[in-house]
């Protein structure tokens, strides 16, 4: 993936992609699974990936706009839209942020137990481990899996 990006001004420019975004949530010993896919935009600068997407909310058809940014250590994921906020994953830390939602504003941690990040050729491969705290309460044990896939 990142030795076919295009080089422009020394530096990784825009390769199409496709991220699939697979996630468990253990709530009370329960299970819920959620997938989905986007294409998107990738690139590389200074040593971190960006991948760049947008998806549709199912009841009001309002897009939002979804940056993640990671390397083997941090792992950031931006959302601008219906809801708009930062989840900032550190391999054993705990870090919080404010997410704006059409319902109020909402104090959301995280504590990442892992961060697991995969190159190859054609796709990388991030897994990240944490738990979810919303409002100082926990809310679930998740895991996220994200594939991100040249599209030819």
């Amino acid at each position: 993936l990142i030795s076919k990006s295009i080089k422009q001004n020394g530096e990784e420019m825009n390769n199409n992609v496709l991220i699939k975004i697979s996630g468990l949530q253990m709530v009370d010993d329960t299970g819920d699974n959620v997938e989905s896919m986007s294409a998107g935009k990738y690139y590389l600068k200074n040593d971190k990936h960006y991948v760049l997407y947008e998806d549709m909310d199912d009841e009001n058809d309002e897009i939002t706009k979804n940056t993640i940014k990671f390397n083997s250590e941090t792992v950031e994921v931006t959302r601008k839209g219906l809801v708009t906020g930062k989840l900032v994953f550190k391999k054993g830390k705990n870090n919080q942020s404010l997410y704006s939602t059409p319902f109020g504003d909402l104090l959301m941690e995280v504590y990442t137990k892992d961060i697991l990040l995969e190159e190859k050729e054609d796709n990388i491969d991030l897994k990240i481990d944490y738990e979810l705290y919303a409002n100082n309460s926990k809310v679930s044990d998740s895991i996220i899996n994200i594939n991100i896939r040249e599209t030819v």
